[in-house]
C-alpha cells in the first residue's frame, strides 16, 4: 500500500463526517418566537382587581394582652432540684444552751440504728444477685423434653428442669416463655423471662 492510498480513507470519513455535520444543522427547525407575557411598566390587570393582601385586618390588641397576662400566670417558677435539702437551724456556738431538764431544753433523741442484716438474708440477697446474672435466650421442644438455653457472663449452658448449674442453681421449671431458676440452700427463686430479638 502507497501512502496515497493510506490517506484516502482518512479523508473520506472526514468528509463524510463533515457532510452529516452540515446537513444536521442545516435541517435543525428554526426556534419557536413567542411574544412576552409582561411588559415592564404596565400593571397586571388581575392583581388591580384583586384587594390588596391584608387590607382591612387589625390586630385586636387587648387580646393579645390578655392571653400574655394568662400565660404569665400559668407560669410556675421551676423547681431548683440542686438546691440544698432544707435542714434544721444549728444554734450558733456562742448562744446559751438551755440546762438539762429546764422545761425549755428540747428532748434530743438519737435516730434508730437499724439492725444488721441476718446471715440468712445475706445469703439470700446473695442468691438473688447470682441469679440475676442469668439470661434466657432460647427454648427447645426436642423428644417429648424442653431444653433452654442460659447465658451467665460468657458461659452457656443448655439444661432441662430439675438440672444443677454449677452445683449452685437448680433449674425448677422451663417454659417456651421464662424458666424459672432456684438456689437450694437459700430456697431463693428467680422467673427469667425469655430476652427477645438479641
Amino acid at each position: 500500500m502507497t501512502r496515497r492510498s493510506q490517506w484516502l480513507p482518512l479523508f473520506l470519513l472526514l468528509g463524510i463526517w463533515a457532510g452529516v455535520a452540515i446537513w444536521i444543522i442545516a435541517a435543525a427547525p428554526e426556534p419557536q418566537r413567542v411574544p412576552l407575557a409582561y411588559v415592564t411598566g404596565k400593571a397586571d390587570r388581575t392583581k388591580a382587581s384583586r384587594p390588596q393582601a391584608g387590607a382591612g385586618l387589625k390586630v385586636n390588641l387587648d387580646l393579645l394582652a390578655a392571653a400574655q397576662r394568662r400565660a404569665q400566670e400559668a407560669f410556675v417558677a421551676p423547681k431548683n432540684i440542686f438546691a440544698p435539702l432544707p435542714t434544721e437551724k444549728v444554734a450558733p456556738a456562742h448562744a446559751k444552751r438551755p440546762a438539762p431538764g429546764s422545761p425549755t431544753a428540747p428532748a434530743v433523741a438519737a435516730p434508730p440504728v437499724p439492725r444488721p442484716p441476718s446471715p440468712e438474708e445475706l445469703a439470700a440477697e446473695a442468691a438473688r444477685q447470682e441469679l440475676a446474672q442469668f439470661r434466657y435466650l432460647g427454648y427447645l421442644s426436642r423428644d417429648g423434653g424442653q431444653q433452654a438455653f442460659l447465658s451467665k457472663g460468657k458461659e452457656l449452658y443448655i439444661v432441662r428442669s430439675d438440672e444443677m448449674i454449677e452445683q449452685r442453681v437448680r433449674v425448677k421449671t422451663v417454659t417456651p416463655t421464662s424458666v424459672t431458676l432456684q438456689e437450694p440452700r437459700s430456697q431463693v427463686e428467680r422467673t427469667v423471662p425469655l430476652v427477645e430479638g438479641k
